[in-house]
């Protein structure tokens, strides 16, 4: 699909490129059919006066005609193979064999290719033969002035391109269907999505964010990521100018091609809202041309951005839009869900300490194999994506080469890190499959700290109320034997948790188990005891989420500090 040579950009809700369009948020309309800004023909005659003729014009009688002429049967299969054109049309009897020859060539390269058939002769036998071999179209040489040629090219094209968009957006809407199958976990939805955009769909980056203190921080990417490093930089100044930001502002789509690298604007969103140049020269820079933003809604509810960059601006045509912001409201549509079912609990806290000794529990395991002489305490616990969890953690009793040597002889335990402290072994250790963290958490509960000693297990959580105790134990009950809630606090202090007056309350919790991982595992000394590349890896997410939520909760916690 062709794009106008000059910049567009707006909001959109019916895709008029370059205008700005103020229809109600979330109701982006489609055409009937695709546009024909660009049509490429291959015009096949073994005369080459009429061909030449022909061509020059249907192109006059349609702008955005490009034609291409052969004057044999083998010089068309070759020019078809190079140019890969929208039409075919080809004169019936040639030099070197006949026009449904070269159909036959066509169909084995794609069944429904428009292919219009023209000849001398109105033989109906010709007819007749030609509609049996799958001719798109037949007309009779000499009965044509240009006009009716061009009219019978023009619906083939446009009714072969919209039945390509629908196979595709029915495609689309399966795979869409497949990934809320398979998972109802937000994150997951978010890699899912992302990966398809730039996996399947061609993109170039694509990633879903939300909008926290004023920032869009990135929940997920996939393809280039290194981009939203540097224009989602909380503490640089272009994060107010990307189309995202627009997007957020506006509550709407907003779609810019071509992007180019001098900042210069044409178009204007929302009547005066202006994306500025900085996010150009750098989108510029990773080989994007073109980019589309829309929000991330259902329900009237607003969960954040999806934004998608590709590196051909001729791609974002109306109906790859109408796609894009149909994944978006599917994304909603899953977050929204999610919601619902946290609403059903109340949100008074309880916490609880629960206590456990079976040796499937990674933990007592690791204490065994060291004989029940050390003491562990685990003030983070990760649930990952793939299911494991990730422990940061610090062992008294025993040194770094003991403490390798226990986790290797542990079938599902791994060390991802065991070096020396102050005056303990720091460790992050990997636990594969269930784990009574990762129950607890898929159960609802918030993560405080768990601590071995004496073989023993104390995992310590937080509950939204007493109503879904029973909800998050029983899964620890089912799987390990001699799992017992120990104590039930309903007015003590979480230590973990981010008080209502204190530094940590403006964190999201995604926030502050990032910044709680990252200073446990020693990403604030100096050595770092951990880069963020490493942070990343052992969250099993994209660098640029995990410095995003590190930049955001530093940001935070400082402003209100410093403004105290």
């Amino acid at each position: 699909m062709g794009i106008p040579s000059r910049d567009r950009i707006g909001i959109v809700s019916d895709v008029r490129w370059g205008e700005s369009v103020t229809t109600a948020p979330g109701s982006a309309s489609r055409s009937s059919a695709p546009s024909l800004d660009r049509v490429s023909v291959l015009l096949v005659d073994d005369d080459e006066r009429w061909a030449q003729v022909t061509g020059r014009l249907l192109e006059s009688t349609r702008e955005t005609f490009t034609v291409e002429t052969a004057n044999s049967c083998a010089a068309g299969r070759e020019r078809f193979a190079t140019l890969d054109p929208d039409c075919v049309v080809c004169d019936y009897q040639l030099g070197d064999g006949t026009g449904l020859d070269l159909l036959e060539s066509v169909r084995e390269t794609d069944p429904d290719r428009p292919f219009v058939l023209v000849t001398g002769r109105g033989s109906e036998a010709v007819a007749s033969d030609a509609i049996g071999q799958g001719v798109t179209d037949y007309i009779r040489k000499g009965s044509d002035d240009g006009e009716l040629l061009a009219s019978r090219v023009a619906n083939a094209v446009r009714t072969y391109r919209t039945e390509r968009a629908l196979e595709r957006e029915r495609r689309s809407k399966d795979a869409m269907l497949d990934i809320l199958t398979a998972t109802t976990a937000p994150s997951e939805v978010y890699r899912q999505f992302c990966s398809r955009l730039v996996a399947e769909r061609g993109y170039a980056c694509a990633w879903i964010g939300r909008e926290q203190g004023g920032e869009l921080v990135p929940e997920s990417a996939a393809g280039r990521e290194g981009y939203l490093d540097e224009v989602l930089d909380p503490a640089g100044d272009s994060a107010v100018a990307t189309p995202a930001r627009t997007a957020i502002d506006h509550d709407d789509q907003v779609v810019v091609a071509p992007i180019g690298s001098d900042g210069t604007e044409t178009g204007d969103a929302a009547g005066g809202s202006s994306t500025g140049g900085e996010w150009r020269s750098v989108a510029s820079r990773y080989g994007f041309e073109g980019v589309v933003a829309t929000p991330v809604r259902h329900g009237g509810v607003r969960f954040g951005i999806l934004e998608a960059y590709t590196d051909d601006a001729t791609m974002l045509d109306e109906r790859e839009v109408h796609d894009v912001v149909e994944y978006a409201e599917t994304v909603g549509y899953a977050l929204r869900t999610a919601e619902w079912k946290r609403s059903l609990v109340s949100a008074q806290p309880v916490e609880l300490d629960i206590e456990l000794e079976d040796s499937a529990v990674p933990l007592v395991a690791l204490a065994q194999q060291c004989s029940g002489s050390i003491r562990v305490e685990v003030p983070s616990a990760v649930t990952r994506e793939d299911g494991s969890t990730l422990y940061s953690a610090r062992v008294a009793g025993a040194g770094t080469e003991r403490i390798r040597e226990a986790v290797g002889a542990i079938d599902t335990l791994r060390a991802v890190d065991v070096r020396d402290g102050d005056d303990t072994v720091r460790c992050e250790f990997l636990a594969d499959g269930p784990t009574p963290e990762g129950l607890l958490a898929e159960g609802g509960a918030r993560f405080e700290r768990t601590v071995l000693e004496g073989g023993v297990v104390t995992v310590s959580t937080q509950v939204p109320d007493d109503g879904t105790v029973e909800t998050v134990t029983t899964p620890l009950e089912t799987r390990y034997g001699g799992a017992t809630v120990s104590t039930i606090w309903t007015d003590r202090g979480a230590p973990s948790s981010p008080d209502t007056e204190g530094p940590l309350a403006p964190l999201t919790d995604r926030q502050l188990e990032v910044l709680q991982h990252a200073f446990h595992a020693g990403y604030f000394e100096r050595p770092r005891g951990a880069s963020a590349t490493e942070l990343a890896e052992q969250f099993d997410v994209a660098r640029a989420t995990l410095t995003q939520h590190l930049r955001a909760a530093q940001r935070k916690v400082f402003a209100d500090l410093l403004s105290s």
